[in-house]
């Protein structure tokens, strides 16, 4: 809630208690305590900013006609027709409570992911510390010469000739590794992931730019440069690495 201005809180609060079913017992105080449990569901939501917050409050109203078209339909337990409509009234709010609680909660994984690299970029370190010196070699004592006296040589013994060896096959020549990506890359990769972390991080996930995260993303522009998407995939610096820590999603095939 740090995001939220003291202005802006008193407003999404004034818009619970004016949209708020009321109580049945109409009274101030039954007003101001379903207005506290609203306000204190609408903080344990924890929005960030001001969208957030707007989708925090939909959440909470959502949640509260429902409740309120149940309690209809309890009253009008002898009428099928009207019984009916409050409980089709209740699941509709409960489908909209739903579908805002899941875009609350993608658009918090995104602050929350942005946030996360933003911080890693500025917190960097500057150059690795000097190496501590090397410690001095000792040499080893001397082996000391063995008491007794060396054995008498033996004989050279008469070995049967053998036959020629053939020509060992040629190896194949190992396989060459990829080389590391380009200083180039890994800063266009690192301006990536600081823009759009997620998606960086969904692309270092699949590695690389697939149709499932095209369909994924499809309101964002994905890289098209190989360097920089190699960079996103095979990146081991501190930004990039921490896209592993955010994560991906195992996506469905696209259509």
């Amino acid at each position: 809630m740090s995001a939220l201005s003291a202005t802006a809180k008193h407003e999404y609060y004034v818009a619970l208690g004016n949209s708020l079913p009321p109580p049945v017992l109409d009274q101030p105080e039954y007003r101001q305590r379903r207005l506290t449990t609203a306000v204190e569901t609408f903080e344990a939501l924890r929005p960030g900013d001001a969208y957030e917050a707007q989708l925090a409050v939909r959440i909470v109203l959502s949640g509260a006609h429902a409740v309120e078209s149940l309690r209809e339909a309890g009253v009008y337990r002898e009428d099928f027709a009207k019984r009916t409509r409050c409980r089709a009234q209740a699941a509709s709010m409960m489908r909209a409570e739903s579908a805002a609680k899941r875009a609350l909660e993608r658009e918090q994984k995104v602050r929350l992911a942005t946030e996360a690299v933003a911080s890693t970029a500025e917190a960097q370190p500057a150059a690795a510390s000097a190496a501590p010196p090397q410690a001095e070699l000792q040499a080893p004592p001397p082996v000391q010469a063995a008491a007794a006296a060396p054995p008498a040589p033996m004989p050279p013994a008469v070995a049967p000739a053998l036959p020629a060896a053939a020509p060992a096959a040629p190896q194949p020549a190992a396989a060459e590794t990829a080389p590391p990506p380009s200083p180039e890359a890994i800063a266009k990769a690192e301006a990536y992931a600081r823009e759009e972390g997620v998606a960086a991080a969904q692309i270092r996930h699949d590695r690389g730019v697939t149709p499932q995260n095209k369909a994924y993303f499809r309101r964002l522009t994905l890289p098209t440069d190989p360097a920089l998407i190699d960079a996103l995939v095979r990146g081991t610096t501190d930004l990039l690495t921490l896209l592993d820590e955010i994560g991906g999603e195992t996506l469905d095939k696209a259509a």
